[in-house]
């Protein structure tokens, strides 16, 4: 059975999970006065958060085997948190000049996608690697506990998509939906340096 701070660290995962996937569903409303939203859009989208993905897991994974603390997770996310609050108020200066810049539709989605998830949803997939690394006690469990982890978030993914498309969208807008999301990531990262706070105030491993 899981600690308490094992099942916080979890708990975290799967609500950043829900942001992650919950911004995308909202930035796409971000792009479709610019740029509509047909296939294009939603393909640069996807592979915006794939990139995000590929370069959070890796920056992330490099971090965490050389500081291997809960702190300094929760600060990535303290900065993720304060690129997603600032989304809405960049999106409009940058998607209007990449819709003007660029005759390409796809070009400019892309540009555009880049240029307001990136960074966010980067910082974010620290996560996963982090916590494998933060969770592990022997490499014997370590394909079980990075499946746990990943399962975890995934299932956040899948909240945050379905809750923020056929739930959040009908209530609020974009905008409000995007300072939720970091409101949620502030939290988790202030959370983790909590976790880091107590256990060095416990005398303890201080992860």
């Amino acid at each position: 059975m899981p600690s308490l701070t094992q099942a916080a660290i979890l708990a975290f995962g799967f609500f950043l999970g829900v942001a992650m996937m919950g911004f995308q569903m909202a930035a796409s409303r971000f792009l479709t006065p610019y740029f509509g939203s047909g296939i294009q859009v939603w393909a640069s989208l996807i592979s915006t958060t794939m990139l995000a993905l590929m370069a959070g897991y890796y920056i992330g994974g490099t971090l965490a085997d050389r500081r291997p603390r809960s702190g300094v997770l929760g600060a990535a996310l303290i900065v993720a948190a304060i690129f997603l609050a600032a989304a809405p108020f960049i999106k409009d200066p940058v998607l209007g000049w990449a819709s003007g810049a660029f005759e390409n539709i796809v070009i400019g989605a892309l540009i555009s996608s880049v240029a307001i998830m990136v960074a966010p949803l980067t910082l974010m997939s620290f996560f996963s690697p982090y916590a494998v690394r933060l969770l592990l006690s022997d490499a014997q469990h370590g394909g079980r506990v990075a499946g746990l982890v990943y399962s975890i978030t995934t299932v956040g993914n899948i909240v945050g998509t379905l809750g923020t498309s056929f739930v959040l969208m009908p209530l609020m807008g974009s905008r409000m939906i995007t300072f939720t999301f970091a409101a949620v990531v502030a939290l988790c990262g202030a959370g983790l340096m909590a976790l880091r706070a107590g256990a060095a105030a416990d005398g303890g491993d201080a992860r």
